[in-house]
């Protein structure tokens, strides 16, 4: 019986000595604290394949006739002219002079007294209470010379802001520039009219016009020709070969880019009060009259 518990005895510590020392890592059933620590099975998934659309076969369409429009013959256009500008006129101030200097075509004329006024005489004086009547028959730095009649030898003198004078003036000046203004509204009409179709070949200026520089040159009445005859042609309207005064020479100058020549010419032209004196220049290009314009105000002449 001892026999058999030490045979047992001997054959558990030959398997426990067997299983912590003879036994590999991982196998040991006893001391299994002394197997290293399982490592996590790894899954492979395998991607699942994308699905494909399914492609439905259609029926092809069936081909339509294409339609070719003809397209819209358009009438030509036509580039109608620029209407005139309305013409700009300077205030009453300007013409006068800021009232110092009213032309002398403005008198004599009736005017209301807005102040008492005393005429002298050489046998005594008189005088015309405010809201009486007078004729103005000069002005000098805005004091008035008047008198009691047109014929009366007595004369007053009397601030223009003691007269309705300016009233009259602004009144007429009002009244002209709409007359004026239609009327230059139809020399530019007339003058677009009349213009000339450019030919394909231009008259060559002649050696009395213009010289080699094509500089314009005078005559023997110290005039240009050349001037003169774009004043005749109609190129402008206001300015008369008669109505000019002086002739200044011609000054170089750039035009459009180029070379040309500048003469200034003294005149008279139409205003509220009358022909008046005034400046104006033209503009000389390859021989040839482009422009006229005042130096003033540098507007172009009509």
């Amino acid at each position: 019986m001892k026999s058999l518990f030490y045979t047992i005895l001997i054959i558990v510590g030959a398997f426990l000595a067997y299983d912590y020392f003879g036994a590999p890592p991982g196998k040991k059933l006893v001391f299994k604290s002394l197997n290293p620590p399982a490592k996590p099975k790894l899954v492979t998934v395998k991607p699942s394949e994308e699905e494909k659309p399914v492609v439905k076969e259609m029926a092809p369409e069936p081909v339509k006739p294409v339609v070719v429009e003809r397209p819209v013959e358009k009438a030509p256009m036509t580039t109608a002219a620029p209407a005139p500008s309305a013409p700009k006129f300077e205030p009453i101030e300007a013409l006068t002079g800021n009232w110092l200097k009213i032309p002398v075509s403005a008198f004599p004329r009736e005017v209301k007294l807005l102040q008492d006024a005393m005429f002298k005489m050489s046998v005594g004086s008189s005088k015309i209470a405010a809201g009486g009547k007078a004729y103005a028959l000069s002005a000098e730095n805005g004091v008035l010379t008047l008198a009691p009649t047109a014929a009366s030898p007595a004369r007053a003198q009397l601030s223009i802001d003691g007269t309705d004078l300016k009233a009259q003036l602004n009144a007429s000046y009002d009244k002209w520039k709409i007359t004026r203004a239609e009327e230059l509204k139809a020399i530019a009409a007339k003058k677009l009219q009349n213009q000339p179709v450019a030919s394909v070949t231009e008259a060559v200026p002649s050696s009395s016009e213009v010289d080699e520089s094509g500089k314009p040159v005078r005559d023997s009445t110290s005039g240009y020709p050349l001037l003169i005859a774009s004043m005749k042609s109609g190129q402008i309207t206001e300015i008369k070969p008669e109505n000019v005064t002086s002739w200044q020479d011609p000054q170089p100058t750039v035009i459009q880019g180029k070379p040309g020549w500048a003469v200034k010419v003294g005149c008279d032209v139409k205003t509220v009060f009358g022909l008046q004196p005034t400046e104006a220049q033209a503009l000389v290009l390859n021989g040839r009259v482009i422009g006229w314009y005042y130096t003033g105000s540098g507007e172009e002449v009509p």
